[in-house]
């Protein structure tokens, strides 16, 4: 699934990579023995950070160990185990998001005919298994389930202003991130974190428009920032201004430890708007920031997908060495397999690098 938290290993470190791995890998086995094994597909990079915001309240949440995989260069790892509620709530936003993503899909016509039926069938489906996995730990689905029908509502209303169309999905996410204040029995941090989900899920939205901007008026489907005028300029100083949103609710939070949650909703945020936005690098003034590669970018996602089953443990620009470095593992004893002497392709494929020019940095030296 497409995300905007996309971190790459070199960037964050062995430890928190080991970390992060841990509640991708756990909200993936999750779906898997909760929801059933197609559900795993919905496995993404931002409804993890439901599992990660848990952990950073609460401290360190159940674990278990994990069979060898092929994304892990089939090796075993310490991961988020599925009966935890960090998990659950994880997977529970991810299977409620997806059946509100389908229907408006199917609302707005953008599925086509024959399939809709199917659509609506499977749609049905994830509403039924993700209230009744939501209802588990305690979460009311009905905010993000209603978010397509406030959209469209939201998008009817002549003269709409951007943020008046961004908001149902702030509003979504908020109530998720709002709710992990529950779960990790933080029931103060409830008013910080829905605002941080509020402006983060305001970003989702914002930027998946710009994305699709040019297809949905290809299409001649409804899309906000065509709807309202703005341009590329505007879009990034409001992106920017989310993020700030983001940093300003977490610091105002009771974290146990901020480490991972500050890399991904601080700098990888940051990373993303200039991903989508590209500007001018703060660090090099003048310096053009890379843009996705076009055309082969889906070729290469997929090539990267299936690179550790082939070349476990090669190397992106290596020579493919590993060797595993025994129990080594952070504080919280996340356990990362093998050291490789340099990230594969399957390693990074959460922040995009093969699609990617220069793996989320700016491409001016800083890798910041």
């Amino acid at each position: 699934m497409r995300g905007i938290v996309r971190p790459c290993r070199s960037h964050l470190g062995p430890e928190l990579h080991a970390r992060w791995q841990a509640h991708l890998c756990g909200l993936c086995l999750t779906l898997r023995d909760v929801a059933g094994q197609a559900e795993r597909v919905l496995t993404g990079y931002d409804v993890l950070l439901l599992s990660v915001l848990v952990e950073a309240q609460a401290g360190k949440v159940e674990t278990t160990t994990a069979a060898p995989c092929p994304l892990r260069g089939f090796h075993r790892a310490t991961v988020v185990s599925s009966t935890s509620t960090a998990a659950r709530l994880a997977a529970a936003g991810a299977v409620v998001s997806a059946a509100a993503g389908l229907v408006d899909k199917i609302d707005d016509d953008d599925l086509p005919r024959p399939a809709r039926g199917a659509a609506r069938r499977v749609a049905s489906r994830l509403t039924s298994s993700g209230s009744v996995l939501a209802e588990s730990v305690g979460l009311d689905p009905s905010v993000v389930l209603s978010a397509p029908a406030v959209s469209a509502s939201a998008e009817a209303v002549e003269g709409a202003t951007l943020e008046a169309l961004l908001a149902p999905t702030g509003e979504a996410v908020a109530s998720l991130f709002r709710h992990t204040a529950s779960v990790a029995g933080k029931p103060a941090n409830a008013v910080p974190l829905a605002e941080a989900g509020r402006a983060f899920g305001a970003l989702v939205h914002l930027l998946d428009a710009v994305e699709d901007r040019q297809a949905d008026a290809a299409a001649g489907r409804f899309n906000p920032l065509t709807s309202t005028g703005t341009d590329a300029a505007t879009a990034r100083h409001l992106a920017e201004e989310l993020v700030a949103r983001v940093g300003a609710a977490l610091a105002r939070t009771d974290l146990v430890d901020r480490a991972l949650v500050d890399v991904l909703l601080g700098r990888e945020l940051t990373a993303a708007v200039t991903r989508v936005l590209p500007g001018a690098c703060a660090c090099a003034p003048g310096a053009l920031v890379p843009q996705q590669r076009t055309g082969t970018s889906s070729v290469l996602s997929v090539w990267a997908l299936m690179a550790q089953a082939v070349i476990i443990g090669g190397s992106w620009g290596g020579g493919g060495r590993r060797r595993r470095f025994g129990r080594r593992s952070d504080p919280y004893g996340y356990q990362s397999g093998y050291r490789t002497s340099g990230p594969s392709c399957g390693q990074c494929l959460a922040c995009n690098c093969c699609a990617n020019r220069a793996c989320n940095a700016c491409g001016c030296g800083c890798n910041s």
